[in-house]
């Protein structure tokens, strides 16, 4: 059997006494990008820490996270910092850093010399990476970038190979992945196989853990197998033996098989395939690639003939291979200009061939290579959404962080191969001569910036740096794409950094809250702020006409007058806001200058619209129609957020969620057209909705739903069983707001400024009721226009609105010295009592619910599908945040690439706005979940 790779023996923990003396370098191991939730390896254990502390002072980024705690690095002699001080000469991690960070080390202290050690994922031109590498380069002096993928040493037959990689365990834990997907592909065909209950990788503490699971799975289906066997009256699977089918001869592979051996799996040959018959144990098979490849003219395979002219070969996967296996673990590389093991047009032939019960049921793609050797492949999967349904209902796994899913084991082995390196570079960054041994020689074959340079083998990527960088002369700043953000409120964090990861924008800041904005851009290139009242039109129109593309997080009633300057000056606007009237009839105007006026690119609208938007392309595609689409979208805090009045906190404009509870509603729900005047709304609420598990959610219509039958091409309402958009709060939120509403904290005509806040509630009362409410009698009166509501009366207490305690609740803000309406003050109020704790996190759900039947059907054969969305703030911003500020910029960024085509006023209703936009997004980790049933 071969063996896992060997773990490198490391010296003993030293203590920081070792830090006593002083050290030339400083090495720093940095935190992991935050947005990879599931990345917790390391690049050193603390073990080979504590071997560097003699020669190196030592910074370790306290990370939460990280497979091994603070504390084990601090007994180890480093010494754990919030963030890299300006003095590491020495960075190391896994994955690439954002760019943001870099930039932000290196203005630290731009004269020290920094080395930086990680998976950088550059050295192929790897677009989305050319923003990362160009901050090694001019004007960052003194920066060298070693790729550990480009760690590279001779073998035994001379030829260079990989030192320091995570090959096997992504074989590995891919082997995990793949048996854990088979039981699931194998249910939904209707065969409960013990494999079912094999639990995924990452949910065991160690290698030897996760070994002894696989052998108890394998046990445990050799045992169903024997059983099935001698009990005639057990049924058996019709679609013949479990087989599992491997491709690859390196790491990968060598991972992956070794736990297909801890599982029992009976290896057969390729040639056998087509005769197996259900045995006592799962089947596995190892696939050379003369099986699957072969000349065109002959039918041959010669290994050195193949890699020299790929062109003269084809893949016969499809007939040889595919007939006959349960589950593929792909493990082979593959690159352009070589045959594909199954295209598009292959697949469509086998699952015609195949007539709905095609044999192969289960992928898990280990190399992660989209549209590529398997073309149908066509998406990354995550750790936490590890399946996509492929052509046929097809399950594919295919995500690219494998081996975090046993991070201690992986980065042991990992850090004991890495840190002869790292011991070298310390020794470099101390001053002491190159030797140029096989180590040195070793780390010059893994540089790709050296002192701020490019290598000579990878001078070719400048063409992309120059292409993607924006350049540091002010007279060519005009070359930069030039874009405005409006605002600086909750949501503008998120937006800014998505912006500011494009070395090619320049982005202007305007507030008129200069502080919030210079807080955004403080530390950050290719950004200024600047001071603007929006009243100055003036100013707004000089402003605006300063850049290429306008981004506005005013609120929704400024947009239009945003528009008109856009309008004039030729500029492309993009909003957050519904698309109001007022904006539509700017319709033919935009147009006739060339101009776009994209709004509802948020959350909801936004979100929710693009993800509805995917799924009826698929509908249309497949000749199919809607007979009934439920929608549902909210922010809310989570659960332990959630014990105060309202069960609510704000993530978004306070004034915002007021207002959406007066809306006039109208929809359609089982067949029957409906429609809610605003002051009934919150009255009229749906009390339960259940679509989470353990989230008592309530609703209340969204506006006007009918209108989106059309938007979205959902097809004539009057075909519609349902047609409804509806917003997700805690249970009990509808029935305090009413009671706000009737007590006219609600209110929208001015009242005369109050000297205290019972004050307040006391003359919106008065305004309300149409009769004077005395502030000393203040109790009474609510209970009797409330009807002595005890709940209503503990949240005015819990807002100040009553005399008396306030139950310890946050201090009320002041109050405003001039007549305002009773919802400015009141959302005023709370936003101040209703505030996230630094500690608090927020949440965005986001559910659709569609009924579709074939067009030709008569309404039989009724399938379900879903699109859902559950995203959680995290320390550096809230979900709400970063749906609505992401999917913001990331629409911006569309438009000024020129990548929309459509122009006057709109929504993101065509397809060059929604699948960049959602893909974006998914690459940041906000993935909208489809299932079609």
């Amino acid at each position: 059997m071969i063996r896992p790779p060997t773990l490198r023996p490391l010296r003993p923990l030293r203590t920081s006494a070792s830090l006593m003396t002083r050290s030339l370098a400083t090495l720093g191991i940095r935190r992991e990008d935050p947005r990879r939730v599931w990345e917790r390896r390391t690049p050193l254990t603390p073990e080979a820490v504590a071997t560097l502390t003699d020669k190196a002072a030592v910074e370790v980024e306290s990370c939460s996270r990280r497979c091994f705690p603070d504390s084990a690095y601090a007994a180890a002699g480093a010494k754990i910092v919030p963030k890299l001080s300006k003095d590491v000469n020495l960075v190391l991690g896994i994955k690439e850093p954002r760019v943001e960070d870099v930039h932000a080390l290196i203005d630290s202290d731009p004269s020290v010399k920094r080395t930086w050690m990680m998976f950088s994922h550059t050295h192929k031109g790897q677009p989305y990476n050319t923003p990362l590498l160009s901050a090694f380069l001019p004007p960052s002096k003194g920066q060298t970038l070693i790729d550990h993928e480009l760690l590279t040493s001779p073998g035994k037959d001379g030829k260079l190979r990989r030192v320091a990689a995570f090959g096997w365990f992504a074989g590995a834990v891919g082997a995990g992945e793949a048996l854990s997907l088979t039981g699931q592909a194998l249910l939904r065909r209707g065969v409960s196989h013990p494999l079912l209950h094999l639990a995924r990788p990452y949910t065991y503490t160690s290698l030897d853990e996760f070994k002894a699971a696989l052998k108890r799975a394998g046990d445990a289906a050799e045992l169903t197998a024997l059983r099935k066997a001698s009990d005639p009256s057990l049924s058996h699977d019709a679609e013949g033996p479990v087989v599992i089918a491997l491709t690859g001869a390196g790491n990968v592979s060598t991972g992956s098989r070794d736990m297909l051996d801890e599982a029992g799996v009976q290896w057969v040959d390729w040639t056998q395939l087509p005769n197996l018959k259900p045995g006592p144990k799962i089947y596995a098979c190892a696939l050379p690639p003369y099986s699957y490849l072969q000349r065109k003219t002959d039918g041959g395979y010669d290994r050195i003939e193949y890699y020299a002219n790929p062109d003269l070969y084809e893949s016969t996967f499809t007939e040889r291979i595919a007939p006959y296996i349960t589950t593929l673990i792909h493990g082979a590389g593959w690159q352009e200009g070589f045959p594909r093991i199954m295209t598009n047009a292959d697949m469509e032939r086998y699952l015609a061939e195949g007539k709905g019960k095609h044999k192969m049921i289960a992928l898990q793609d280990v190399t992660c290579d989209v549209e590529g050797a398997l073309e149908f492949m066509n998406h990354y999967t995550t750790i936490d959404e590890p399946v996509f349904e492929g052509p046929g209902g097809i399950l594919i796994g295919s995500t690219d962080v494998l081996p975090t899913e046993l991070p201690a084991d992986s980065s042991t082995y990992f850090s004991g191969k890495l840190l002869p390196y790292v011991e070298r570079a310390v020794d470099r960054a101390n001053g002491k001569p190159v030797v140029n041994d096989e180590i040195d020689q070793t780390l010059n074959r893994a540089r790709i910036v050296a002192n701020s340079e490019l290598l000579e083998k990878h001078e070719w990527l400048q063409e992309n740096v120059d292409k993607w960088r924006a350049t540091q002369s002010v007279g060519l700043l005009p070359q930069k794409k030039r874009v405005l953000l409006l605002g600086s409120g909750l949501v503008a964090g998120p937006a800014v950094e998505a912006f500011l990861k494009r070395p090619d924008v320049q982005l202007v800041i305007a507030s008129n809250n200069l502080a919030e904005a210079e807080a955004l851009a403080r530390n950050r290139r290719n950004v200024s702020t600047r001071s603007l009242d929006v009243s100055d039109d003036a100013a707004l129109g000089e402003t605006v006409a300063g850049a290429d593309v306008i981004v506005s997080l005013l609120p929704a009633p400024m947009h239009v007058q945003v528009a008109r300057h856009c309008i004039t000056h030729g500029r492309h606007l993009v909003t957050a806001s519904y698309v109001s009237p007022e904006m539509k009839e700017l319709d033919a105007e935009a147009k006739a200058k060339d101009v776009l006026l994209l709004g509802e690119c948020g959350l909801d609208p936004g979100i929710d619209s693009m993800a509805a938007m995917r799924i009826m392309e698929r509908v249309h595609k497949e000749g199919k129609k809607v007979v009934s689409f439920v929608s549902w979208c909210g922010g809310l805090p989570e659960a332990s957020a959630s014990n105060v009045p309202l069960a609510y906190k704000f993530s978004w404009s306070p004034k915002a969620v007021l207002t959406a509870a007066l809306n006039n509603a109208e929809f359609k729900l089982n067949g029957e057209m409906r429609k809610v005047a605003g002051q009934d709304l919150l009255r009229e609420h749906f009390p339960n909705v259940k679509l989470w598990r353990g989230l008592a959610l309530e609703g209340l219509a969204n506006r006007d739903s009918l209108p989106y039958a059309e938007k979205y091409g959902l097809g004539s309402i009057q075909d519609l069983r349902d047609c409804f958009r509806g917003t997700l709060r805690y249970q009990g939120f509808a029935h305090l707001m009413d009671g706000f509403r009737t007590l006219g904290l609600l209110g929208q005509e001015k009242v005369e400024a109050a000297g205290s806040w019972p004050g307040f509630l006391a003359a919106s009362m008065s305004q309300a009721l149409g009769r004077e409410v005395k502030e000393e009698n203040l109790l009474a009166e609510v209970e009797q226009a409330t009807g002595a509501d005890a709940e209503l009366v503990e949240a005015l207490q819990y807002f100040s609105l009553l005399p008396g305690s306030s139950l310890g609740a946050p201090a009320p803000p002041a109050l405003p010295k001039q007549p305002q309406a009773p919802i400015d003050t009141f959302a005023s109020l709370l936003s101040k009592k209703l505030a996230y704790a630094s500690d608090e996190r927020d949440a965005v759900l986001l559910h659709h619910a569609f009924k579709i039947v074939p067009a030709d059907s008569g309404g039989v054969g009724e399938q379900t599908v879903t699109a859902s969305l559950l995203c959680t703030g995290d320390e550096r911003a809230s979900a709400m945040a970063t749906t609505v500020g992401c999917t913001l910029a990331f629409a911006a960024l569309r438009v000024a690439d020129g990548q929309v085509q459509v122009r006057g006023v709109t929504g993101p209703y065509t397809k060059d706005v929604w699948a960049g936009v959602l893909d974006e997004l998914e690459r940041i980790g906000v993935k909208v979940k489809e299932t079609w049933s």
